[in-house]
């Protein structure tokens, strides 16, 4: 009997969509009380989790797992939001992939580019810091409603 295929031989994003119907979002974000309180929100709703602490981790996770969606904070250590998103965007396979900024600089005006036109510097979207889980929630679902439409057909 041949030796079984090393499993990072399979594409985590294909495996992932055909395999299970529970897509995968990535938290960013350097408050462990932050990553906390989303994991807990995201996994009520049966949305699979990963974490990372960093802008340098998010962008080695987000290599690995290929998620789904990945919620971004701006203001990490070792790489930011910003430029951990230009990172991942320049992969082909997380080419696609929907990152949601989010951030408590908000009211400095810190983010404003990102409320002008988040697509200009790499998110689909914005979220300030603090939101509800309603209005965190009714984002991810839209965002990942449009991706399984979009493989789908």
């Amino acid at each position: 009997m041949g030796q079984p295929l090393p499993y990072t031989s399979f594409p985590r994003k294909e495996l992932h969509m055909e395999n299970s119907s529970v897509p995968t979002v990535l938290i960013a974000d350097d408050y462990d009380d932050v990553r906390k309180i989303l994991k807990t929100w995201l996994e009520q709703h049966e949305y699979r989790v990963i974490e990372a602490t960093s802008g340098k981790e998010a962008v080695e996770i987000a290599e690995r797992e290929l998620p789904d969606l990945i919620l971004m904070d701006l203001a990490m250590p070792e790489i930011d939001g910003y430029g951990a998103a230009f990172l991942i965007r320049t992969h082909a396979k997380l080419r696609d992939v929907r990152i949601i900024g989010i951030s408590a600089y908000g009211e400095l005006g810190i983010d404003a580019q990102l409320k002008i036109d988040p697509k200009a510097v790499g998110f689909n979207d914005y979220l300030p810091k603090p939101f509800s889980p309603e209005k965190l929630l009714g984002l991810v679902d839209r965002y990942l409603s449009k991706n399984k439409s979009a493989s789908v057909g």
